[in-house]
């Protein structure tokens, strides 16, 4: 039984005072039955994962338009090349500036009238590519809210 005994006081010899003892055994009964309660009724995080559907080789190729079209290649320390439509010529970047290119592509289409929907993303990560660059560029995918993305290999001028 867990109890708090405090000593007893006699500093007038007149009144003797009685030795206080409190029962602590309500108290950490409580504080374990609050403890039961709110791990039981937490709920464990479940492990998510990002849904990627990889297309079959068969079949015919995507048509894809120039002007709603930016290829990211994932080069190595974090830095990316990036172009826009199929003019070739890369520019190349820290890999954080990933979402404002995307940004600022998407408000490019909506301002030529076309939807930002169109935009198709061409993501080619080089052997040098760390796989957490990989992965976060998946994330700015769903962030900016891409519909279309193509994961491809990249070619022999694109790699540094």
């Amino acid at each position: 039984m867990a109890e708090l005994k405090a000593p007893a006081k006699n500093t007038c010899k007149k009144y003797s005072h009685k030795q206080i003892r409190v029962d602590l055994t309500p108290m950490v009964d409580l504080g374990f039955l609050l403890i039961t309660f709110f791990i039981l009724t937490t709920s464990i995080q479940q492990p998510t994962a990002m849904k990627l559907i990889m297309p079959t080789d068969t079949g015919p190729p995507t048509p894809l338009h120039a002007s709603s079209t930016l290829t990211f290649i994932l080069q190595r320390h974090d830095s990316i090349g990036y172009y826009d439509g199929l003019a070739k010529e890369i520019k190349f970047s820290n890999f954080f500036a990933m979402r404002s290119i995307i940004q600022h592509k998407q408000m490019t289409l909506i301002n030529n009238s076309i939807d930002k929907n169109k935009l198709t993303l061409i993501i080619k990560p080089t052997t040098q590519c760390s796989y957490k660059n990989f992965i976060d560029a998946l994330d700015e995918v769903t962030i900016n809210d891409c519909k279309h993305y193509f994961i491809a290999e990249p070619e022999k001028g694109e790699v540094l």
